[in-house]
């Protein structure tokens, strides 16, 4: 099988690039500033690799990613940022800091994997390391080492070219759970930034000028009476009741809302033993929609479903909201600074063998191969599209409450074979192999450029502001979860301690 191997070869491809709107003048090509940070990072390609891989072989759940947060931290400080740990109520959230004064451009850095997705590195069949162990399968070992690569390589250069200004990463945990950046902005970590850039691995080099998905996360509590079932059920009160009769008339609500809403849900606890009259229940809805506003209206709506059930089984009901997210804002200014620079510096490249590689993979997943398996292409955005018209991933983040706190530029970049689908076996097969290590060097670079950018060149802050303040006269951002909500604790998120985790040590 295809093991992962360390490769130093990235190809810069100069390609048109596509622009269809008049934006705020900046910078075309490599100034002497972007060229130092390219050149800096390409000399920690091997740090980079030693960092994603210790991160993809310590696969750490939501708010437990003690050691990924901890690597992260040990580069950032290494090369000299100051690190605030704990922000939040969360022990591996983090901001590390470097320089003063304006512009504040922040980093977004991810880092926590997926459970039961443990599976051996470049393998075709599925074959797990811990059975029912974790997993990178959605690359967050490569996410936050980029962030942290590009940053360091801001500060290099702006040191070598004195440029002022202030670099910010923060590390953000618990973002599969749609926890980490909810608390975090809720709390103000990240109050002061001026443009915050991020990514996320996956197949195609571009800038991402899409949406997602706004939702909500909670969990209802009915609490009724135990009785015998069979000799005196006229005593007890279902819980279970409370919550088959929300769930049937929260079907019927289906009908009501939007067409794109999105209602699921689970049933977490319906009692024990069916002799008894359950007294306790709990079920876990999810709702999205394309709009942070549709949301809370079937949110609301809800909540009175809920007191309803209550009422007609004569049980008392109560809620735990565990997230709750906008939907993600782009920004036309930065989308174009953006895609000018993913177009000087180029798209990773890759090897035959590691196509070769990739078209087993697709075909693995019972796919056909079309073109190259990692795309060595240039997605340029369709800029003629105007939010919220554009298009809208089946999917939430909760990069979607920042986008709408600070003007965001988003990047994608190939780690992937075409048509691997994340939270996969698959996915975490790939992400420990040199290309999902060269797209994450690729997107260093990337970023790091468009940091630049925007540190030196004024008008694209002010033209990204200027863009993003017209959405805020129209729809103005609140936080989602109230101001004394806590952060969940993990046995709220998976119904186990850390310790009961396969593979976590004991």
């Amino acid at each position: 099988m295809f093991r992962r191997k360390r490769f130093f070869c990235l190809s810069l491809v100069s390609t048109f690039v596509f622009i269809l709107s008049v934006q705020p003048a900046f910078t075309q090509g490599l100034t002497p500033a972007k060229k130092t940070a390219v050149a800096w990072v390409d000399g920690a390609k091997a740090t980079y690799d030693e960092i994603a891989k210790y991160i993809w072989d310590n696969p750490e759940l939501s708010l437990v990613e003690f050691k990924a947060s901890g690597k992260l931290q040990e580069y950032l400080a290494k090369n000299g940022f100051k690190i605030e740990k704990g922000v939040a109520g969360m022990p591996t959230a983090f901001v590390a800091t470097w320089g003063s004064g304006k512009p504040v451009i922040g980093f977004l850095a991810e880092f926590d994997a997926l459970p039961n997705l443990s599976q051996e590195s470049g393998e075709l069949t599925k074959t797990e390391i811990v059975p029912g162990g974790p997993g990178q399968g959605c690359g967050h070992n490569l996410f936050g080492t980029a962030s942290c690569t590009a940053a360091i390589a801001t500060k290099v250069a702006m040191e070598k070219h004195s440029i002022k200004g202030t670099i910010k990463v923060f590390g953000t945990p618990a973002e599969e759970t749609l926890i980490g950046k909810v608390f975090m902005a809720r709390d103000g970590v990240f109050d002061g930034t001026d443009i915050m850039i991020t990514w996320h691995p996956g197949e195609e080099n571009a800038v991402d000028y899409s949406s997602m998905l706004a939702m909500t996360s909670v969990k209802f509590q009915f609490k009724g009476k135990s009785a015998h079932g069979a000799a005196a059920p006229e005593m007890g009160r279902s819980a279970l009741d409370a919550v088959e009769l929300m769930n049937i008339a929260m079907n019927f609500m289906r009908e009501h809302v939007v067409q794109e809403a999105r209602i699921m849900y689970v049933v977490t606890k319906g009692g024990e033993v069916p002799n008894n009259v359950p007294p306790d229940a709990e079920v876990w809805y999810f709702i999205r929609a394309p709009r942070r506003t549709q949301v809370d209206h079937i949110w609301n709506w809800m909540q009175d479903v809920a007191k309803g059930a209550a009422l007609m089984t004569q049980t008392k009901m109560s809620y735990n909201i565990l997230a709750a997210t906008w939907e993600v804002l782009p920004n036309k200014v930065l989308c174009k600074m953006g895609d000018a620079n993913v177009t000087a510096i180029g798209p990773p490249s890759f090897t035959p063998e590691e196509q070769k590689f990739g078209e087993a993979m697709i075909k693995s997943l019972g796919k056909e191969v079309k073109g190259t398996a990692f795309d060595t292409t240039i997605t340029h955005p369709d800029l003629r599209q105007t939010f919220p018209n554009v298009f809208v991933v089946k999917a939430s983040s909760d990069q979607g409450n920042v986008s709408w706190m600070f003007p965001t530029l988003i990047f994608r970049a190939v780690n992937k074979a075409k048509g691997t689908p994340n939270h996969s076996w698959q996915m975490v097969s790939q992400t420990n192999t040199s290309p999902a290590m060269k797209g994450g060097v690729a997107v260093s670079k990337w970023m790091a450029a468009s940091a630049l950018d925007c540190l030196t060149e004024p008008e694209i802050i002010s033209g990204a502001w200027k863009e993003h303040n017209q959405y805020l006269a129209d729809t103005k951002y609140h936080h989602p979860i109230p101001a004394d909500l806590k952060v969940p604790t993990f046995k709220d998120l998976y119904g186990i301690e850390p310790g009961a985790v396969p593979g976590a040590k004991k």
